[in-house]
């Protein structure tokens, strides 16, 4: 498990902080980048230049664990032109972290007028076939600062629960960036992922209709699950 190399997709804020924290704890990652001549400068600009960049389609086919870190399309054809866009996937897990939130204008809302949340969606797109990839929804639901302090965090999981997919995405890669791993259950609860990470983001950026409060807090689960 420990030479399970992991990609992410995106090179941004959240993208480079999960890799960097992965790359810190001995996980093998890459980030997984159009132009990665572009994404390796603006790393090194921000002290990242120890992390590895790879072109898209070549880090995607050469890595185990794909991590979705782009801006998350909102829209159904959106996140099947991105699911498609990552080529072939038999037998890979992939971890959306993504939300598919609609514009400042129209609120940052999620999925709320559908019937399916955005990993649902995603999960269908990729799962097509027994060979299909394995799909978790996990670090969306807070800011890129609590990634960068992870340790000792809850990180909720939704997903397939194969055992062994599930293991890797707990104790590898979820455990690997700092945070406690705990597993919700199927894919289906990514719709109150998504509607946890709308919340946290409607108390974190005025003047979104929640109650404001600093970016400083993050939900946890209490007792002994």
């Amino acid at each position: 498990m420990m030479t399970t190399k992991i990609a992410v997709l995106g090179g941004g804020a959240v993208g480079s902080t999960l890799a960097k924290k992965l790359l810190d704890n001995g996980r093998s990652v890459v980030i997984a980048a159009r132009d990665p001549t572009k994404t390796q400068a603006k790393l090194q600009e921000a002290g990242l230049g120890d992390l590895t960049v790879q072109e898209s389609a070549e880090a995607l086919a050469s890595s185990q664990v794909i991590i979705l870190a782009t801006p998350g399309p909102s829209d159904e054809k959106g996140i099947q032109e991105l699911a498609a866009s990552l080529g072939d996937v038999s037998n890979k897990i992939v971890i959306d972290a993504t939300n598919p939130l609609s514009s400042f204008a129209d609120g940052l809302q999620v999925r709320w007028g559908h019937a399916l949340s955005g990993g649902e969606v995603l999960a269908a797109a990729l799962s097509s076939s027994s060979t299909g990839a394995k799909v978790y929804k996990a670090f969306n639901t807070l800011g890129v600062e609590h990634m960068k302090e992870s340790l000792g965090k809850d990180m909720l999981i939704a997903g397939d629960p194969d055992e062994a997919s599930l293991q890797i995405v707990q104790q590898h890669v979820v455990a690997g960036v700092g945070f406690k791993p705990i597993y919700v259950g199927p894919i289906r609860y990514a719709r109150n992922l998504e509607a946890i990470a709308e919340l946290w983001i409607h108390m974190s950026v005025p003047p979104l209709p929640a109650k404001t409060y600093s970016r400083n807090f993050w939900f946890s689960v209490s007792g002994n699950p």
